[in-house]
């Protein structure tokens, strides 16, 4: 996932409407550098958020603190459910999990277990997320950790709370062995308060033995993997237009700028406008207009 244009600068539209913006704590599991510019990089960097970052990798952490990146902060962290857990290392670093690759699943596609066949083993201590007070209030939370999502989030309950997003990746097959599921996943978010947005990417690779446009790392239809984006359910947005009106600022920030999801944005903005400041959410989407005319308004 990379960084967007837009028809905006939504961080201009908030200096000109006078509305002073709290800083959003970012939290990224699983935080390895792909070579891939990170959607919220413009907000890290500008001071509009920070950063804590897990990487439990050791020549992956150590590159990750080289950087000196403003604003961010890295562990070495491996999130868990706070037991001891053997991490299985896939030929390619990203593809090590906890939980071990799946042959029977993997080989029926290309180019799948021969990323993730396990080259090693070694003992791993895991933490849970509640027992990482630094992170407090995770407002938006990032997981790719290779089938240890639902792990980490029953293991971060206390701080779901304050959770305002997160962005998870998801398996629609069982490529490693005692995964959860995209379904297990969405009821444990759905239960926490949390609603379904939208997906973000898909991973998909080819059937064997069929590839197409000469490439194995797209499919024909099988989607195996994706990311899925999750906001604090909007039926809240009235309590919290109440008790912390600066939590709809930040969903709108994040909607806007990490996705693009300037409808929802709209919304978040709608509650707190109501509570705090009438007009702003007519006056964002105004802007959008003028600046996308395919943006328009219907009752």
């Amino acid at each position: 996932m990379t960084a967007m244009s837009h028809p905006i600068d939504v961080l201009e539209f908030f200096s000109t409407e006078d509305v002073p913006l709290p800083e959003i704590r970012i939290v990224d599991v699983g935080a390895m550098d792909v070579g891939e510019n990170e959607p919220w990089s413009r907000l890290v960097s500008g001071g509009t958020a920070s950063l804590i970052g897990f990487e439990p990798n050791p020549s992956e952490y150590k590159k990750l603190n080289q950087a000196n990146r403003e604003n961010c902060r890295f562990l070495p962290h491996a999130l868990g459910d706070g037991n001891p857990h053997t991490l299985h290392i896939g030929k390619e670093p990203m593809t090590s999990s906890l939980f071990p690759p799946d042959p029977d699943v993997m080989k029926r596609f290309h180019n799948l277990w021969e990323l993730s066949e396990t080259v090693g083993e070694e003992k791993l201590e895991t933490i849970r997320l509640d027992d990482v007070a630094e992170v407090r209030p995770a407002e938006f939370i990032k997981l790719d950790v290779q089938g240890t999502e639902l792990m980490i989030l029953e293991g971060g309950r206390e701080t779901l709370v304050d959770t305002l997003a997160i962005q998870t990746e998801v398996c629609f097959l069982p490529i490693y062995k005692g995964q959860a599921l995209f379904a297990d996943i969405d009821i444990n978010l759905r239960a926490h308060g949390f609603s379904f947005h939208t997906m973000v990417g898909v991973g998909s690779r080819p059937y064997r033995p069929l590839i197409k446009d000469g490439t194995t790392n797209r499919g024909f239809a099988q989607v195996i993997w994706s990311n899925a984006l999750y906001f604090k359910d909007p039926e809240k947005f009235p309590a919290l237009a109440r008790t912390q009106p600066e939590a709809l600022l930040k969903i709108a920030v994040l909607a806007h700028e990490l996705y693009g999801a300037y409808d929802f944005a709209a919304l978040a903005l709608q509650h707190y406008g109501s509570a705090h400041k009438p007009g702003l959410a007519t006056a964002y989407i105004r802007a959008l207009m003028v600046a996308d005319p395919a943006i328009t308004a219907q009752k």
